[in-house]
């Protein structure tokens, strides 16, 4: 059985029709989801679907949302990510791709958050766009003896070997299918299957297949097959030693 490690079901597009997007992932051999609640406004939206049998939680404030992170927010997510199938603190990082928030502010908002998963025990899930050098740096002053996750990674091999040297795995969301992920394609084939995890980042960028449409767990069929055509493996082996790595690290 599949897990999608990185998701957003509690974004507004699925309001119309969650239980129906649980239904189809659970269809598709999808046996588990973990729930991203990277914005303060989200985190109670969380304990609820944490109500949900095969859904496991993670809290923090996105780098998109640093800007606006209170003394009081970082306070209550201590507090949180103690809770009952919270399994890590994310996703939290570095977004230079759209700058929704000051530079400053989201270094100072990352490093709050790396040591309240430190203090915690936790995994962090790490975003990262167009941030490696800052991303790295900050990462390097700390040790994770829990480990995390690079989510959504689309960087370059010897960029997946420095986090992986650090103690990270890596996400390998829907772009893998993308016609034009020949460097990613690359990195996939030459990192231990150990270091790999599958995600949808739902509901953003669906699968080759279902470009056009609103991504949703169960689309990570889609992702654990590219990767074992990469790899060379059956899609039973790929969605194997991508469960077993979600759960080393996770649960």
């Amino acid at each position: 059985m599949a897990i999608d490690t990185h998701t957003h079901i509690s974004d507004e597009r699925f309001d119309g029709d969650r239980d129906e997007v649980i239904k189809r992932y659970r269809s598709a051999g999808v046996e588990t989801i973990f729930e991203i609640l990277c914005e303060q406004k989200l985190w109670d939206k969380g304990f609820e679907l944490a109500k949900t049998k095969d859904i496991w939680t993670a809290f923090a404030i996105h780098p998109h949302e640093a800007k606006t992170a209170t003394n009081a927010d970082f306070e209550k997510l201590k507090k949180i990510i103690c809770s009952d199938k919270c399994i890590a603190v994310g996703e939290t990082g570095l977004d230079y791709h759209y700058n929704l928030s000051p530079q400053n502010e989201q270094k100072d908002v990352f490093r709050k958050q790396i040591e309240i998963s430190i203090d915690a025990k936790k995994p962090i899930i790490v975003h990262c766009r167009e941030a490696y050098k800052d991303t790295l740096e900050i990462l390097r002053d700390y040790s994770f003896e829990c480990g995390g996750v690079i989510h959504s990674f689309e960087g370059s091999f010897m960029e997946a070997k420095t986090f992986i040297d650090m103690g990270f795995v890596i996400g390998i969301c829907s772009a893998i299918t993308f016609k034009k992920s020949g460097d990613l394609k690359e990195v996939v084939s030459r990192i231990d299957g150990s270091k790999i995890l599958a995600e949808t980042d739902c509901p953003y960028r669906s699968p080759q297949k279902f470009r056009g449409q609103r991504s949703e767990p169960a689309f990570v069929v889609e992702v654990i097959k590219e990767i074992a055509n990469i790899k060379n493996i059956s899609y039973l082996e790929a969605e194997t030693m991508t469960t077993q790595n979600a759960i080393k690290l996770f649960l």
